[in-house]
């Protein structure tokens, strides 16, 4: 009988070829580092199943691939009220699955030292000790092990969550039947909220006659696609879209609010995009702060240093954004009020900076300003009960006065 062949030893196994493994790959690849990288993933091709979107002026890394970008975006709700934001130097921009595969995959295919294995899945991680003495560890895949002295675990997983943004979209040929501006994208329309959750229409006008048009629903436990692409199918109806020729579809389920901290068990393991705390709370954008993780990350393995997690949320972030879906959980039906109250009552400026990541303490008090007090003082940790008396009694006495 042959001799087993020893299990290979790379630096680094990246575990998932989805967004955060693609760029770490792709960063990895445009760097000087001799680093020996295998990319596992069980996919066996790359389709045009999603987009990312995302706010940001002319000038950055993936600027040649972003396929539209529009001057201001909507919100808009079945009661008739509706607020259009638009700030100076900022674009709302759209990148295309197809095109970010496409130029994470050049840039992988660059380096020599980096390797991507299609149609692998990796089953199993446990510690182990290495042949040179050191701590690394095996990951059990598909037609053997990989032995690595670091791992990035960007596979998807299951989250307990306050709230899920479950989605189902479809890029539609419409022929105009579609009446929108084409400089700005609906980001939340038909917005309409009760006991199951918020629900709204998003629309991105591609051109005159072409159009992603996506249904969202906020949710307190994930919801089936089948549930979730009936009622896509109702608001294309009544948007006289129903006859329209589907080009592609895409969907999802995002955890919003997670309840588990993202962390790994195992020594040398990171974990890394949605699973590794990628999501914003609030709004489940994710596709920029993965590649300025991806960055940082690539720098820091290009130094010899462990790679980098996705950084802890700031203190008074984490909590606004807590104490946010707190409430939408606790009073599902007055989701959309919230969100129209603060898109017609904070500054477009303000509001951009708070869904960026850049808030200031006067954007953060602007926003607390525009919703209605109660809800949110009842989701406050400390003192609930006396703050939202106190809160009670100031608001009767301005009434009486």
């Amino acid at each position: 009988m042959p001799p087993v062949p020893p299990a290979e030893v790379v630096d680094l196994a990246i575990l998932g070829a989805g967004c955060a493994g693609l760029s770490l790959a792709a960063r990895l690849a445009s760097g000087d580092g001799d680093l020996r990288v295998v990319l596992i993933d069980p996919r066996t091709e790359f389709a045009d199943d999603r987009s990312w979107s995302f706010w940001h002026h002319d000038r950055h890394p993936l600027r040649n691939i972003v396929a539209h970008e529009w001057g201001g975006w909507t919100y808009a709700d079945l009661a008739g009220r509706t607020a259009t934001h638009r700030v100076p130097g900022m674009s709302y921009q759209y990148i295309r699955g197809v095109d970010f595969y496409r130029w994470a995959l050049a840039e992988i295919a660059r380096d020599d030292h980096l390797e991507l294995r299609l149609g692998v899945a990796a089953r199993d991680l446990s510690s182990v000790t290495l042949p040179d003495g050191s701590r690394g560890v095996r990951v059990m895949a598909d037609g053997g092990e990989v032995l690595a002295r670091r791992v990035v675990d960007t596979r998807p997983r299951r989250s307990a969550a306050l709230v899920y943004q479950c989605f189902s979209g479809v890029e539609v040929e419409h022929g105009g039947a579609l009446t929108t501006e084409t400089d700005a994208v609906g980001l939340m329309t038909r917005m309409r909220s009760g006991a199951d959750g918020l629900g709204f229409v998003y629309v991105l006008p591609l051109s005159p006659t072409r159009a992603l048009v996506e249904w969202t629903r906020f949710s307190p436990v994930p919801l089936a696609e089948s549930v979730v692409v009936a009622e896509r199918d109702a608001e294309l109806a009544a948007l006289g879209l129903a006859e329209a020729m589907v080009v592609r579809e895409e969907g999802g389920i995002l955890p919003m609010g997670r309840v588990d901290a993202p962390a790994s068990e195992i020594e040398g393991v990171v974990l890394a995009g949605n699973a590794g705390g990628a999501l914003r709370d609030a709004s489940g954008y994710a596709f920029l702060r993965i590649q300025q993780w991806a960055r940082r990350c690539a720098d820091a393995l290009a130094r010899g240093e462990d790679p980098a997690a996705h950084p802890v949320e700031p203190w008074v972030r984490r909590q606004m954004d807590r104490i946010f879906l707190q409430a939408v959980r606790a009073h599902p039906e007055r989701t959309a009020e919230y969100f129209m109250a603060m898109a017609r009552g904070v500054a477009p400026h303000r509001l951009l900076r708070f869904l960026t990541d850049r808030a200031t303490a006067g954007d953060l008090a602007s926003i607390i300003v525009s919703l209605p007090l109660l809800p949110f003082l009842a989701q406050l940790p400390d003192h609930r009960a006396r703050l939202v008396a106190a809160a009670s009694a100031a608001r009767a006495d301005r009434i009486s006065r």
